[in-house]
């Protein structure tokens, strides 16, 4: 990295006054190894120090465009870490303290070689009494006598606008449990605030919709799913051992129909085909969530000396296990496929065939994604990106030139732990390696002659074990529940360095945090989700200062669900699915927002093989999706929720249909006007997760839509026959309830909901309309 110029520099010496997580307006020169007094500013941490007076105007500037693994300076003991490798100011510091007890004469060698008071071949970098000097002599006495004080990273929020207690339990509970919260719940959170979380989130973590959203989330990295059509994924299992299809060889046995639950033999071959496939294409998703319901180490993701199968993958496998219920495409257990090296989802077949190799690509592609997933370091951004083509005149250029090695010096090791795997995923024992690229290895270790057949079990523990697994972990879960990805470090020439270094030390500490309990915790991913949940970071929603909105868009908070989040917040709320009405699917069922034919893609989703980035700004045809979703489900919710008896109704128990807001003689009906607005009180809350008072003014706007509709329903009710505008007193036909939603069974004549004498379903229909259709309830 070239040298900055005196004005970059003072701005970065700016910044560490400007920082919410900074010593105040105190210059570099101005340091302390512990708590300080008032006057010298507040107390900060040996890590925040290092961040903020050491790497930012120092090391980041000065010293790692020689000092990295590739560098001039790569044989000797300063090696630093670029901003691109997960957890690099920790590894940084840790390599700083091993340095700082060398000593000659009594000073640090920190001190003497950038000011050149004993030989450095990167001549003299730092006057002797500069401030920068100051800085490292004040880090080297830190780590002698290390500081008590702790990062603080709410400073960095100064504001920002948080959920409360009730609202983090309701924005959790539809994220992770996809419901809303129970009144018990709401309660033991009202009473006790965010301490009564703890409980709670352990039982939301235990749900089946957790496990769904968990494959969801790891599912946008893997993109495994696009084997899920048809029989693509068991096309991929080619071993002479495996009977990928073996349920074109079942006997047509009558008695099967009704073991599957099928409709006739040739529905019980299309479940079991499509049973197999999905189990086998979701392998990898179902090993993680295998892991996190069983509170093992996820460190197991790539460590598992075994693999997960259904009753039917099982049969494809041509393994032994014991199953519950052995018709149960839902059952996941877990079992060996002899004689395969197993490591995790890293010897699925289709992970390794959704990231495939070449003879040319040999397996640096599979290596990627293992530290992009794994490790949190995109390696392409570890090298200037395109490279200049001109400077490349090695023979080998990935074995010998700095513009190439500076990647794959990391790559390719860990690419030789796949060796054993060809480009169709098959396991090849006797599988040899390229001489010449470098031994398959991890770091600095390679892979002992006698674990080579088992190459890429051995790399796969000490990927796990590498401090930056447990912070990829953190990164994932984070992405996956706030929808925002984890800050960059900004450049000393970005012109808003200081907000964004503030926001990103913050963010950096309060993972590393995570990370690290994580760890300690035996790598049990729930404390990731909850720390996450209760964190600034997911509870974020507003900021109070204008001023600051740029420099803080990126802590989380609101987003833009996609389309199996509103999905599930539908049913939630309304009760029932958004899904096609019995007159309009030929009896096929299933949901508009799940389905790839249907709004998903549309909507925004992805289908894992030419969409694989989900859209997270609405666009007008995802607007007026939305708008339809709103209008069907009012329509499809709002009569049969007044068809239920009021103590079952989850839209309306306060308003019954004979509810009109105003007499013949145009006077107001106070009963009727109360319960009107009392239960737009509830919809709000319900819908829309808000507490508002009787009198507020979202209540009266809502209570304006429902009293203009229902007065130009009356009125257009009332005209003579014929005449323009006249509406009639039956619901729309596909509003109107024939028959049970669920099992669609008719109903008997005298329990039918067709007619709306009163123009007050119609009204309310208007109103579910409008709340559906609130950014608060499309967002979350």
């Amino acid at each position: 990295m070239p040298r900055i110029g005196w004005s970059l520099r003072k701005r970065a010496a700016t910044a560490l006054g400007l920082l919410g997580l900074s010593a105040g307006a105190s210059a570099l020169a101005s340091v302390s190894t512990g708590c300080s007094s008032e006057a010298e500013g507040p107390c900060i941490s040996d890590e925040q120090f290092f961040a903020e007076k050491v790497w930012v105007p120092i090391l980041s500037t000065k010293c790692i465009g020689c000092h990295n693994p590739q560098g001039q300076a790569a044989e000797s003991k300063l090696i630093l870490a670029g901003s691109s490798e997960a957890g690099f100011l920790d590894k940084n510091l840790a390599t700083f303290k091993s340095l700082a007890g060398l000593e000659l004469g009594g000073e640090s060698y920190v001190l003497l070689k950038p000011t050149k008071a004993i030989e450095h071949g990167g001549g003299q970098v730092l006057a002797s009494d500069s401030p920068e000097v100051e800085a490292l002599r004040a880090m080297v006495e830190r780590t002698k006598a290390p500081s008590s004080c702790e990062t603080d990273v709410n400073a960095s929020f100064a504001g920002v606008v948080m959920s409360g207690p009730v609202e983090t339990l309701r924005t959790a509970s539809l994220e992770l449990a996809g419901r809303l919260p129970t009144e018990a719940e709401e309660e033991a959170v009202a009473q006790s605030g965010m301490a009564a979380l703890d409980p709670i989130l352990d039982q939301m973590l235990t749900e089946e919709t957790f496990y769904v959203r968990l494959k969801e989330i790891y599912n946008d990295l893997f993109l495994t799913d696009r084997y899920l059509n048809g029989e693509e994924a068991v096309d991929l299992l080619r071993s002479d051992a495996y009977d990928p299809k073996w349920y074109n060889s079942l006997p047509q046995d009558p008695a099967l129909v009704a073991r599957y639950g099928a409709r006739d033999l040739e529905d019980v071959a299309n479940k079991l085909k499509s049973w197999t496939n999905r189990a086998v294409g979701r392998e990898p998703l179902e090993l993680i969530a295998y892991i996190v319901r069983n509170d093992r180490s996820f460190k197991e993701v790539l460590t598992a000396d075994y693999t997960v199968v259904s009753p039917f993958s099982a049969r494809a496998y041509g393994v032994t296990a014991e199953f519950k219920n052995d018709a149960d495409p839902d059952e996941f257990v877990p079992a060996k496929r002899d004689p395969i090296p197993l490591a995790g989802v890293l010897t699925s077949p289709v992970f390794l065939s959704r990231h495939p190799t070449t003879n040319t690509n040999r397996n640096r592609h599979r290596a990627r994604m293992v530290y992009q997933f794994f490790l949190g370091t995109d390696i392409l951004k570890t090298a200037e990106q395109p490279l200049d083509q001109t400077k490349i005149t090695d023979f080998n250029p990935t074995m010998n030139n700095a513009a190439c090695t500076v990647c794959h010096a990391a790559l390719d090791p860990l690419s030789g732990g796949f060796h054993s795997f060809d480009s169709a995923g098959r396991y090849k024992e006797d599988d040899t390696w390229y001489e010449d690229m470098r031994p398959p290895g991890f770091g600095a270790e390679s892979v002992p002659f006698s674990e080579f057949p088992s190459a890429l079990s051995w790399v796969a523990k000490r990927v796990a074990d590498d401090p930056r697994f447990a912070l990829s972990a953190v990164y994932t879960m984070y992405s996956g529940l706030t929808g925002q990805q984890p800050l960059v470090a900004p450049t000393n020439e970005d012109p808003e360095f200081n907000a964004k270094f503030r926001a990103y030390l913050a963010q950096y500490h309060a993972f590393n945090t995570m990370a690290h309990d994580f760890a300690d915790g035996g790598y049990n991913l729930k404390t990731v989700v909850k720390a996450i949940v209760k964190s600034p970071y997911f509870r974020a929603r507003n900021v109070a200062q204008a001023s600051r909105g740029e420099a803080l868009t990126q802590l989380g908070g609101t987003r833009f669900l996609g389309p199996e989040q509103l999905h599930r917040k539908i049913w939630a709320v309304t009760g029932y699915p958004w899904r096609p009405r019995a007159f309009e699917d030929d009896g096929v069922r299933y949901d508009f927002l799940l389905r790839r034919d249907a709004y998903r893609m549309l909507y925004g989703g992805i289908d894992s093989q030419d969409v694989i980035q989900r859209i997270t700004e609405p666009n007008g045809i995802m607007a007026n999706i939305a708008d339809r979703m709103a209008n069907e489900m009012a329509c499809v919710a709002v009569p049969r929720d007044l068809y239920l008896p009021q103590e079952e109704r989850l839209l309306f128990p306060y308003v019954e249909t004979t509810f009109e807001p105003r007499d013949t003689n145009d006077f107001d009906v106070l009963p009727a006007v109360e319960g009107i607005k009392q239960n737009i009180q509830y919809l709000h809350k319900r819908v829309l997760g808000e507490s508002l008072e009787l009198g507020d003014p979202e209540i009266e706007r809502t209570y304006k839509v429902f009293l203009e509709t229902w007065e130009e329903g009356k009125a257009g009710m009332a005209k003579p026959e014929g005449e323009e505008g006249r509406l009639s007193k039956s619901l729309p036909g596909p509003c109107q309830v024939h028959n049970d939603y669920w099992t669609r069974e008719g109903l008997p004549d005298d329990q039918k909901l067709t007619r709306d004498e009163n123009y007050t379903i119609r009204a309310w229909m208007s109103v579910m309309t409008y709340l559906l259709s609130d950014f608060r309830f499309l967002y979350q």
